[in-house]
């Protein structure tokens, strides 16, 4: 039984040793040849990180190359499926995974050296230049020449040198405007070029890395590769080394087959590229699981401690020190505003500078696209996690980034099944405003004093709000909720938002202001607008924190009921006017809006 290589993403490397498995995805990497060599000569594909993206690029090159003794028994190997002869190049690999220079000259150093050993595996004679854009341009050209065939361009990690300085504005723009240099040579030596091929995790659009060399077609979310890397369910079940490995698993956790397939869709499986209705697994997380659980030491594995491999092989540095940093916070995960999830991931394209932290979490692997089937949804989809393995990482890496106290409290409380956080959970769904505020008291009682300590001469602008925000996100988070934080709308931001099956929640919290004031600034806001065709029942709390007290001092909350469509209103509006429904008040200019607002009074809130 051959395994999966763990560490091995050189496709001769792979194939050269009888014991590693290789899944086969030749026939799909044809369609990709078909369009990079036809139509589309300059092709990007994003993907998240221990997906098979440099493995697919080692595949190209041995492809373009012409080493066709690698390719047996694959569908490309196949008589009459590739024309070996007409397609082969010169190839010019680049990986641009250039994380450790802090400066720019040091960034340019840095790839003047890896344009230089590209150069000597090409056989080239091309002097170094200081420059790295102008040393790119002599290899192409100098690659052209000496084989008298257009060059293939295959770039791997093309936006690592630029995401490892996202969050530091003093040197950001120096090295948007050197990268903006290296990735113009690709326009302006086309007529050397046979394609180009580009990956990597993040999709930047506003950084201006391609302005004037619009070119690059991204097939990301095009569904013919949605499966281009990642396993399928069918490649699981067909592919038979694939088979044997989910056996032997079931075999060292005593249990069934179909119990471990069950186990590993859960842990590993989910991911979605495109519309099309196709999830895929992890293949470094299943290749992990395998190696674990295939161990041969008489020690019996359970399918509960399935190995978390993705996400202890790194942390998304970018992801956290944007958070840390206070200009970027984590939006909704369900409402991407007014257009369909689609549009808005090919439309929210990164700014280098300012990134969407939606597009951000979804290009990283923490969110996938889900079938939604929501009626406000035109393409039927939503985001959601992909799988249990991602989710628990997402808290884990979430409750580090509030601090080591708070992880450390929040590890030893959930070991303990957090028996103080599920009254918490109990009353705020079902309502109790009264009941929300005592046991969120307690709850917050149980936190150790540093958790909540500020150093004197930062009380004055320490955000207390914001901190009391983040522990009652983890809490909820940590309970299973499915919570969102700063919740986008058209007007503003939904601070908390908890969806269940049957019901959707509005949290707003204050610091030492009179709750019914954060009621007040979700109406005149349009907070519960989006939710109007959920068909769910809509509830706003408001939240009243105590700086200097460390606790929730006051709740309160009202129940919207559901959306009444002929009558043009929510079947519990918040005040008695008829003229003034929520649904006339969105209507209304921001000033009126306020001015109403501010005046109701709140029938039936608890």
């Amino acid at each position: 039984m051959r395994v999966l290589p763990l560490g091995v993403d050189e496709f001769p490397e792979m194939r050269s040793d009888p014991g590693s498995l290789y899944v086969d995805k030749t026939q799909l990497i044809s369609e990709l040849c078909t369009r990079l060599l036809r139509q589309q000569p300059q092709i990007f594909l994003s993907r998240p990180r221990r997906f098979g993206k440099t493995l697919l690029v080692s595949t190209l090159e041995a492809l373009f190359q012409g080493q066709r003794d690698l390719f047996r028994g694959t569908w490309l190997g196949q008589e009459g499926h590739w024309d070996w002869e007409a397609h082969q190049y010169p190839v010019l690999r680049l990986n641009m995974a250039v994380r450790t220079a802090r400066t720019p000259d040091r960034l340019e150093k840095a790839l003047v050296q890896r344009f230089s050993h590209a150069a000597d595996r090409l056989h080239l004679t091309v002097n170094d230049m200081p420059e790295a854009d102008i040393f790119l341009e002599r290899i192409i050209v100098a690659a052209y020449r000496q084989y008298q065939r257009k060059v293939a361009v295959l770039i791997d990690e093309y936006d690592a040198p630029i995401t490892a300085h996202m969050g530091r504005p003093e040197v950001l723009e120096d090295i948007l405007s050197l990268m903006r240099g290296v990735y113009g040579v690709l326009k302006d030596t086309r007529m050397y070029t046979r394609c180009t091929f580009m990956t990597g995790i993040t999709r930047l659009a506003n950084a201006g890395l391609f302005s004037g060399a619009n070119h690059f077609n991204d097939v990301s979310l095009k569904p013919a590769f949605n499966a281009l890397v990642g396993f399928t369910e069918r490649e699981m079940r067909t592919v038979p080394d694939l088979a044997l490995n989910v056996e032997r698993c079931a075999r060292n956790a005593g249990c069934s087959v179909q119990e471990a397939r069950s186990a590993l869709r859960k842990q590993y499986d989910g991911y979605q590229f495109s519309a099309k209705n196709q999830r895929v697994y992890n293949p470094y997380s299943v290749a992990k699981c395998f190696e674990e659980f295939n161990e041969q030491d008489g020690v019996r594995r359970r399918l509960s401690r399935m190995p978390r491999a993705w996400s202890h092989s790194g942390t998304p540095n970018l992801l956290f020190r944007l958070w840390r940093s206070g200009l970027h916070n984590p939006k909704s995960f369900a409402d991407v505003g007014c257009m369909g999830v689609l549009e808005f991931l090919d439309y929210a394209k990164l700014d280098a500078a300012y990134p969407d932290m939606t597009a951000l979490l979804y290009q990283a692997g923490y969110l996938t696209l889900v079938p939604d089937g929501k009626a406000s949804d035109p393409d039927g989809l939503g985001l959601d996690f992909p799988n249990q393995e991602v989710k628990q990482a997402y808290i884990d890496h979430l409750m580090d980034w509030q601090g080591n106290e708070v992880s450390a409290w929040h590890v030893d409380a959930v070991s303990h099944d957090l028996p103080g956080a599920f009254p918490v959970r109990d009353a705020l769904l079902a309502g109790r405003a009264n009941d929300f505020l005592s046991s969120l008291d307690r709850h917050l009682q149980r936190f150790p004093y540093p958790i909540h300590a500020v150093p004197h001469e930062l009380k004055p602008e320490y955000d207390y709000e914001s901190h009391y925000r983040k522990i009652l996100y983890s809490t909820l988070a940590a309970v299973g909720m499915r919570v969102q934080a700063e919740a986008p709308t058209l007007r503003g931001r939904i601070d908390i938002l908890v969806e269940s099956a049957s019901q959707i929640i509005c949290l707003e919290c204050k610091t030492d202001r009179d709750p019914v004031h954060a009621l007040r600034q979700a109406w005149h806001k349009g907070y519960v607008d989006p939710y109007r065709a959920s068909g769910k029942s809509v509830s706003v709390f408001g939240l009243c924190f105590t700086a200097e007290g460390r606790t929730v001092s006051a709740v309160a909350a009202h129940s919207l009921g559901s959306y009444d469509r002929q009558r043009d209103r929510w079947a519990r509006e918040p005040f008695a006017k008829p003229e003034h429904t929520l649904t006339r008040l969105s209507r209304m200019n921001d000033a009126e809006r306020k001015r109403i607002a501010d005046t109701w009074t709140l029938p039936g809130a608890d």
